[in-house]
């Protein structure tokens, strides 16, 4: 490993800018080996900055401008990334693979990354062992996200698993010439904190054998017919139920050789919004899409995808109840299937496409408009099998997107107001993102300022709506994908830790200690409420 001095304050500046497009203010250091440079760094006390891939999450760059005022000035730290990775021998120890390296140990079912590779590089090289094998991350970014930032920010996909749950081990650096190696329980001081309490250099996982084939389904619901989308959500909960075996093993969901590894929520405005900007195959696959909406009178799609032995006809059929002839209720008429190989990508670009839509258009300054403000849902809970738990939280969705509607015609030729539904549906986790995007004619800052303030509390009382079905219907909020900064929020709108339920205060208590027992060079961007006891 480098051993050599390194001169920060010669560095370039860093261009980079978070999901909210807020810029960055600090010198950028690419680097195979992370724990060398942030010993350098802390050692000439400089404030660190880890950085991922292409984004980083709402909020990440945020921190008060005197908080780094005693140290040298702030670098950005990014993995170097490689576009073939290095496969090294299977007992190099986590502590010290570079950031480029891969490890695979077969026998035991695990397999090591350095920070810098994406989990789309890792299950390539899975690939080359065995065709089914791979970890189990499935955010829509696992070909750009680096595998550090989702260990750090815990980001979640459609099925609903905290990187925790096949994670075997983490290597943090946090100043010390060696990381530190984190494993079991110890686990949430690095997932979900942002890089608060150090940077991770390698992440040692779990992977797993799962079916040959994958499929997707689209059945066109609307939105504001809550029972019948809870009882979709409560009859297909039987394939979303997967117990994970040892290291390795294969995938089985509890109903049969078919699983639903994602149900995912794409809203009529958003498709509407993906065809008007995207190309061919998908923007015609798109335009069907739609046009089953229309057929069904649906405002929504529920996105279905999961993995199988069997075909899509065959698994079309598994899902369907016999007696209704229908999936948990809803009618199959305008429903359009997708097959492995090129379908199946096709049906990723449309359903990924609407949320990576959404985001841009949050983040990009129009011609003769301020730059947009926005802001995203952002809780997941898991509910019982219990359709009038699900039918609580949907109706709280509702409401909200009720009460934004509203709002959008008041603010009518003075702030736009855009409204995109995308997301997780699962009962492992229903998270149906909700982003509002405003954007306001250059001069109506005042408008802006209003419009955000009627926003943020509309906001605030769908977080209450949420905890109250919650703790009504013996629902669980389990937090959300933004990690830590996700319990933050729902605290701040709860009206303190003291309205929580005691294993979110929990968490967010053992979150303050992590952050409070960090190196100051780390803690500074966390929030204040963690970087002090509560009053």
């Amino acid at each position: 490993m480098t051993t050599a001095s390194l001169d920060f304050s010669a560095l370039p500046e860093a261009e980079l800018t978070d999901d909210s497009g807020r810029r960055l203010k600090a010198r950028l250091c690419v680097t195979a080996d992370i724990a060398h440079t942030i010993a350098e760094a802390v050692r000439q006390n400089w404030a660190v900055m880890p950085t991922g891939g292409l984004t980083s999450a709402i909020g990440s760059y945020e921190y008060p401008a005197a908080s780094v005022d005693d140290f040298a000035g702030v670098v950005a730290i990014r993995p170097r990334a490689a576009a073939m990775p290095d496969i090294v021998a299977p007992d190099t120890p986590l502590e010290r693979l570079a950031s480029h390296q891969i490890a695979i140990d077969k026998e035991s079912g695990l397999i090591s990354a350095g920070a810098g590779l994406t989990f789309a590089q890792v299950n390539a090289a899975l690939a080359e062992i065995g065709p089914n094998l791979r970890v189990l991350i499935d955010l829509t970014s696992v070909a750009s996200a680096f595998v550090g930032g989702v260990i750090a920010t815990g980001g979640m996909g459609p099925m609903r698993l905290l990187p925790s749950r096949i994670v075997d081990a983490v290597a943090l650096a946090d100043g010390s010439d060696t990381p530190r190696l984190i494993e079991g329980d110890d686990l949430d001081l690095v997932e979900g904190m942002q890089g608060w309490t150090g940077m991770v250099t390698a992440v040692r996982l779990r992977f797993f054998e799962v079916p040959s084939s994958e499929f997707g389904l689209v059945l066109p619901v609307q939105g504001s017919d809550t029972d019948t989308m809870a009882g979709l959500l409560v009859y297909l909960r039987r394939w979303t139920q997967i117990a994970l075996p040892a290291p390795g093993g294969r995938i089985a969901g509890e109903a049969d050789e078919t699983v639903l590894n994602g149900i995912e929520l794409v809203s009529r405005d958003s498709l509407s919004a993906f065809i008007a900007h995207s190309e061919e195959p998908a923007r015609s696959k798109a335009e069907g899409l739609l046009q089953s909406c229309d057929y069904a009178g649906a405002d929504m799609l529920a996105c279905l995808t999961g993995w199988s032995e069997q075909s899509i006809d065959d698994v079309l059929m598994s899902l369907l109840d016999p007696e209704t002839e229908t999936i948990g209720g809803v009618m199959i008429d305008f429903g359009v299937g997708f097959s492995s190989g090129a379908e199946m990508e096709t049906f990723r670009a449309i359903r990924e496409g609407a949320p990576d839509l959404a985001r841009t258009r949050a983040r990009v300054a129009r011609p003769g408009k301020i730059k947009p403000w926005s802001s995203s849902t952002d809780v997941n809970i898991a509910f019982p099998a219990d359709s009038s738990a699900a039918a609580a939280i949907l109706e709280s969705y509702a409401d909200y997107r009720s009460a934004i509607r509203a709002l959008s015609r008041e603010l009518d030729g003075a702030v736009e107001v855009e409204l995109s539904a995308y997301g997780h549906l699962s009962p492992v986790g229903i998270d149906p993102h909700h982003r509002v995007t405003l954007v306001a004619p250059e001069g109506a800052q005042a408008a802006l300022a209003a419009a955000r303030l009627a926003v943020a509390a509309n906001k605030r009382t769908l977080i209450h709506d949420l905890l109250f079905a919650a703790q009504r219907h013996g629902a669980t909020i389990t937090g959300g994908e933004k990690g830590v900064p996700s319990l933050v929020e729902i605290a701040r709108a709860a009206g303190g830790e003291g309205r929580l339920p005691n294993d979110l205060k929990a968490r967010l208590e053992r979150a303050r200690q992590a952050v409070m027992a960090a190196p100051v060079q780390f803690s500074f961007r966390a929030p204040a409420e963690l970087r002090a006891e509560p009053a």
